[in-house]
């Protein structure tokens, strides 16, 4: 099995995420096998399973013991959370782990979190995002090594086994006899992943007579290339317009840019001045005001406005 591994020495300390599912703990056991001993296996207890969960996590943690490495586990109600927060299930699960890791990273002093994401999450991930109107940056999917941001904790997010496919995973799993947990909860259709993966993707496949999910890896290696320079070229005319005050200045090279520029250069400027809930149409109304003269202000979410005023804008209360 071919890991992307080439930015993780075997010296160094590592955070590695682990269910107790298929693709976790193979990913832990190549590992394993590869000469890494300094892995702190984490996991979360979603409480989504009744006993089920709490069998998931004794099974992590007497793995991670007999492979000689460290465990971290917490448990969360998460259903629970979802209800006090007004938010799904999904949503929270996600939040609850990058929390986590966010705390093992400050207490190991080690940003680096292994996920087993493999080729065929990466093509669920994209057709989704597809299916969804998403911009080029969507369409990258995720990256074998990525920065994230869990309130003020910077983790590095790595994904060795993007390329890997889950052929190759249960093989590995047969050949090597490797018990795993499974969970039930994968093989229904109430989750939008789950239709994607056993409804939605096979269909596509059939239909046109071939295999989807490594062209929809191709898709995303040939977004994320083209994406990486677009936020280049980005970041240097944002290096230009933005000030020191926070305010962004409408030169005569910004309103002449490409509009693919104005929007990424607005898109990132209010997103760094904190305004969320931010959707394409208000980013998209948001760059006519630099060059249309009316209106000459917009509303933005968050009871926030956009104003221009003497060749800038800024924003302020409503």
């Amino acid at each position: 099995m071919d890991l992307a591994l080439a930015n993780l020495p075997l010296t160094k300390r590592c955070l590695i995420g682990v269910s107790g599912g298929r693709d976790s703990v193979v990913l832990l056991h190549v590992l394993y096998g590869l000469g890494y001993k300094k892995l702190v296996v984490c996991h979360v207890n979603h409480a989504l399973r009744g006993k089920a969960s709490t069998q998931d996590a004794a099974f992590v943690k007497r793995l991670a013991e007999r492979l000689g490495f460290a465990f971290e586990g917490i448990k969360m109600d998460v259903a629970l959370l979802a209800t006090e927060r007004k938010a799904s299930v999904e949503t929270i699960a996600r939040e609850v782990r990058l929390e986590f890791f966010a705390s093992m990273a400050r207490k190991y002093r080690c940003p680096r979190v292994l996920l087993a994401h493999h080729a065929e999450d990466q093509a669920e991930t994209v057709l989704m995002r597809v299916l969804r109107g998403t911009g080029i940056g969507g369409l990258a999917g995720m990256s074998e090594e990525s920065g994230m941001t869990a309130g003020k904790t910077k983790l590095v997010l790595l994904r060795p086994m993007l390329n890997v496919r889950r052929r190759e995973i249960d093989a590995y799993v047969e050949t090597h006899g490797i018990a795993f947990r499974e969970d039930a909860t994968n093989a229904e259709t109430k989750a939008t992943r789950n239709r994607m993966r056993h409804d939605l993707l096979p269909v596509i496949s059939e239909a046109l007579g071939q295999d989807v999910t490594p062209m929809l890896a191709r898709l995303a290696r040939i977004a994320r290339r083209d994406d990486d320079l677009l936020s280049s070229m980005s970041a240097e005319l944002a290096g230009k317009v933005v000030q020191a005050d926070g305010s962004l200045v409408l030169t005569a090279e910004f309103k002449t840019a490409h509009v693919a520029l104005q929007h990424r250069v607005m898109h990132q400027w209010l997103h760094a001045r904190e305004v969320s809930g931010l959707t394409n149409e208000a980013v998209e109304a948001a760059v006519r005001l630099i060059t249309q003269r009316e209106p000459a202000r917009i509303n933005l979410p968050g009871g926030l406005q956009l104003r221009r005023k003497a060749g800038r804008l800024v924003i302020a209360r409503q």
